[in-house]
């Protein structure tokens, strides 16, 4: 199977599977907060091996934001749940194929919300990240 094709079938995964998350949270809104309560610990575990994590903590908070329609925070519940769920089309332990599929997920959120993500967002996701990389380092340090 071609390169080509094997991104063509990784979007194609991502789309279905997003789509499903989409229906389910529409379904069950009351998942949203599930899924807030268990982004920060998923993140936690795994921020230095993912290359997307100001972007899907961007994510988190455009989800957290009351001005976000819920048709918005069901998409982005989905990528965020595809991204804490333990299964996925590629097990996260998988050593540079791990997460490939949730950035996938991430970016067709990314392509279909755009702005919905703000710069607000993105910077309160930019000062987490640094928090939580000083108080690592502030742990490590003693």
């Amino acid at each position: 199977m071609s390169k080509k094709s094997n991104l063509e079938n990784l979007d194609s995964q991502s789309e279905k599977a997003l789509n499903r998350g989409i229906s389910d949270i529409l379904s069950n809104p009351e998942k949203i907060a599930e899924i807030l309560n268990a982004f920060p610990a998923k993140l936690s575990a795994n921020a230095d091996k993912i290359p997307f994590t100001t972007q899907i903590t961007a994510a988190y908070y455009a989800l957290r934001d009351p001005n976000t329609s819920i048709k918005v925070k069901a998409t982005l519940a989905a990528a965020i749940a595809y991204f804490i769920l333990p299964v996925d089309l590629f097990p996260d332990l998988l050593a540079g194929f791990g997460f490939t599929d949730d950035f996938a997920v991430l970016l067709l959120v990314l392509r279909r919300l755009g702005p919905a993500i703000t710069p607000a967002h993105y910077e309160l996701a930019r000062g987490r990240l640094q928090r939580d990389q000083e108080s690592a380092q502030g742990t490590q340090s003693t």
